[in-house]
């Protein structure tokens, strides 16, 4: 990139030498666009003109135009310009480890994959309603690539929950640390009976571009649930009660299994959970799959 900078400000400065020469006038100063992905520098006439594409993070492009008209200062006196610019187009090296397009670059990334799903249980079903999801699950990260418009990998760190509700007729408790299921008792109504987890996300992402507004991202998810909690609010007469279980002992660690389609940074995403959240005699299994929509960033 480096040598890119270089030679746009030989460009200007070869054009502008006949200014310098013939009438001792300053040359012209020209912003320099870094991290150019594209350069493009035409003549017509005295005028020098030169188009530099930028993209940003969300693969949109910024054109920046320049244009340097160069005369002599005395019309009686006649200048041509030379064809020959004394550089090579277009402006990669000889040695092709350091073009952009092969050299592995890396990036910062952040509020990527936010998303708000509906969870399914395939198992559990007797006792466990179908629940929902939220979080992000990458909130600051790190990408590779070869350049825009390049299959990428990354990984990061983030967080969300997933809520489960109990089945109309039971309820949540807790026997020992192992969540368990009760049935409701005759003229007591269950206002809510839900379980929590909350859990920290590590994504592990195979991002594949789709022209330049879609993205394909495909790997696993690695989830530490950090905390647990259950609550229970039953009404009898008048009377309202309300009682919360923590402390439980769910599996540390779970894995999912992911994929998204975006377009324009908006989509949907679809997980697939066969790790159970609890172990055997702890709680029940809680295993599932789960869709929803998904913000590439935010």
């Amino acid at each position: 990139m480096e040598n890119i900078v270089t030679t746009i400000i030989m460009i200007l400065i070869v054009a502008c030498m006949p200014v310098v020469s013939k009438g001792e006038e300053p040359v012209d100063t020209v912003k320099v666009v870094k991290k150019a992905d594209e350069v493009v520098v035409t003549r017509k006439g005295t005028v020098t003109r030169l188009e530099a594409t930028r993209m940003d993070s969300l693969q949109n492009g910024k054109y920046y135009i320049y244009e340097v008209d160069v005369r002599t200062s005395s019309p009686d006196e006649e200048y041509d310009l030379p064809d020959l610019w004394e550089m090579k187009l277009p402006f990669l090296p000889n040695d092709c480890d350091n073009c952009s397009g092969r050299r592995l670059r890396r990036q910062l990334t952040g509020f990527s994959h936010v998303y708000w799903g509906w969870r399914f249980n395939y198992n559990d079903r007797r006792e466990v309603k179908n629940g929902f999801e939220v979080g992000v699950r990458d909130l600051v990260g790190v990408r590779w690539d070869h350049g825009p418009q390049t299959v990428g990998f990354s990984i990061g760190a983030g967080f969300g929950m997933m809520r489960f509700l109990a089945q109309d007729g039971f309820c949540y408790a807790k026997h020992g640390d192992a969540l368990v299921f009760r049935k409701i008792s005759e003229g007591i109504k269950v206002d809510k009976s839900r379980f929590d987890v909350w859990r920290f996300h590590i994504p592990v992402l195979l991002d594949v571009p789709l022209g330049k507004v879609g993205n394909f991202s495909i790997g696993g998810v690695a989830n530490l649930n950090t905390y647990a909690s259950s609550k229970t609010q039953t009404i009898s007469g008048d009377e309202r009660e309300s009682v919360k279980y923590k402390h439980f002992q769910q599996r540390l660690f779970t894995a999912d299994l992911f994929a998204s389609l975006t377009i324009e940074g908006i989509g949907i995403y679809a997980t697939w959970s066969p790790m159970s959240v609890f172990g055997a005699g702890f709680g029940p299994e809680l295993k599932g799959w789960s869709i929803g929509v998904d913000l590439l960033t935010f």
